[in-house]
């Protein structure tokens, strides 16, 4: 029974690894690290005279502000950057536990009587059995599962799908990418926490040979098993206590080459009676004298522009001519020159999202409407992907938004149903900056033109100034 409590306190840490792991896509090591924090804080609490109760407690609410900081430390860092500085975190926690006796009891570790009782407030005590280890950790790994799968179907879990599918995109829609992180590790360090502190109180013991990152890895390993199915980390996890050493890169490998294909997050929501009407957003835009130098090199030479509130505004100028970056340096919504998404995400999913909606938003259905595309679908052609775009950037609700090439890749119908909806946003008031080589789209669309050509305006009439760059 000790064996089996033991293996579902590890679970628990599996469990909590899940968010990090699962949705975001985060190859985090620290798990060990945090396990030692629960464990080894449990006990010199106790021993520092706190009832064992209350050093659990404290101990695991260490273990979440560890988390925390850990989630800061890897907010704005690619996966490998995360793999890296978490397994040092993990070799670190170990080495301090085997390096300093005075604080947890060198290599033999912290030891308590692993046969208790708990005294309760009330004065009844409670007897520390394997027996009552088992429930608790059978209540706890239940209600981490809640947890996780609430995580999974609200906000933070879109956010974390969404910085696994694009973390660029993601930021671009307003996405806390570090407060998301922060929380995922925060949740990971407070779940890890009480595994250890509960490993200790069950075994009577809290040493480094437990708490190695050789766990960190297994653990890790049971958790991209646990995408498939939580049960699967279950079984991976209680597999490798059970076998060498060796074996655990081995299932790592193999679980990472097995791991799940993301699929979109289906909502079951019925669309609502009536689709409300696309809000109206009142914004412009209005640059003057922007200069942009990029390795030295000047890339716009003092750009003035203007794009008034309900207005369609086309900025054209040949290739290298420094459009997308002025985009880019408007610091307002906008789309990619590539057809980006988020293939974990319906299109639905995909505009509460951007509206940084917490829960279900009607709203969301207007401008899926605005592009006529399936709330679900699963699968969009390339022109229906840039429609995607336009909707997402548009459902930010920003006055003023963007559109880096939105035509390319579109059949003629899908370009009429992009001019409409350009049309339709602009005739509720938002500033709509479109950056385009389609000479003909433009014409048909825009209400007023600006040609650049080497970080500049060419000054004079719209058609001279396209003939002065593109004929000459």
């Amino acid at each position: 029974m000790t064996d089996v409590a033991r293996d579902l306190y590890l679970f628990l840490a599996v469990l909590g690894l899940l968010p990090a792991v699962a949705l975001a896509g985060l190859p985090v090591l620290a798990q060990s690290a945090f396990i030692a924090v629960g464990a080894v804080g449990a006990l010199k609490l106790e021993q520092a005279g706190l009832p064992i109760g209350g050093a659990v407690l404290l101990a695991v609410a260490s273990g979440t502000l560890a988390g925390a900081l850990t989630g800061l430390l890897v907010g704005r860092t690619p996966p490998a950057f995360t793999a890296l500085a978490t397994w040092a975190l993990a070799w670190l926690a170990y080495v301090v536990q085997a390096g300093f006796p005075s604080l947890s009891g060198g290599l033999e570790g912290l030891t308590r009587p692993a046969f208790d009782r708990l005294e309760t407030p009330f004065g009844a005590g409670i007897a520390l059995t394997p027996r009552l280890h088992l429930i608790v950790a059978v209540v706890l790994c239940a209600a981490a599962y809640v947890l996780v799968a609430r995580l999974r179907d609200g906000p933070l879990g879109s956010d974390a799908l969404a910085i696994r599918d694009d973390a660029e995109l993601a930021a671009s829609l307003r996405v806390p990418i570090t407060a998301r992180k922060v929380a995922m590790l925060a949740v990971s360090g407070a779940t890890a926490a009480a595994a250890g502190a509960g490993m200790a109180v069950l075994l009577g013991v809290a040493a480094p040979a437990d708490m190695a990152p050789l766990l960190a890895l297994q653990l890790l390993a049971a958790a991209v098993a646990g995408a498939r199915h939580p049960l699967l980390g279950l079984v991976v996890i209680a597999v490798l206590q059970r076998t060498p050493d060796l074996v655990t890169p081995l299932v790592l490998l193999s679980a990472v080459a097995l791991r799940p294909v993301p699929r979109p997050v289906i909502d079951a929501v019925d669309p609502p009676e009536t689709v409300p009407a696309l809000e109206p957003r009142t914004g412009g835009i209005e640059l003057r004298d922007l200069r942009v130098s990029l390795g030295g090199r000047e890339i716009l030479r003092g750009l003035d522009l203007d794009v008034a509130p309900g207005e369609i505004h086309a900025l054209v100028g040949a290739n290298g001519s420094g459009k997308t970056t002025a985009l880019r340096a408007l610091r307002v919504p906008h789309t990619f020159q590539r057809a980006a998404g988020f293939p974990s995400l319906t299109p639905y999913r995909q505009m509460l999202l951007a509206m940084r909606a917490t829960h279900h938003d009607p709203r969301a259905w207007t401008y899926l409407r605005l592009v006529g595309l399936d709330p679900y679908a699963t699968s969009l052609a390339a022109g229906e992907l840039r429609l995607l775009d336009v909707a997402r950037t548009a459902a930010t609700g920003a006055p003023a938004i963007a559109f880096d090439e939105p035509a390319v890749g579109m059949s003629a119908g899908e370009r009429d149903r992009l001019a409409a909806a350009l049309r339709e946003l602009a005739d509720a008031g938002r500033a709509v900056l479109v950056v385009e080589h389609d000479l003909r789209f433009v014409a048909a669309l825009a209400d007023r033109v600006t040609v650049i050509d080497d970080g500049r305006v060419v000054p004079g009439e719209p058609l001279e100034a396209i003939e002065r760059v593109y004929l000459t």
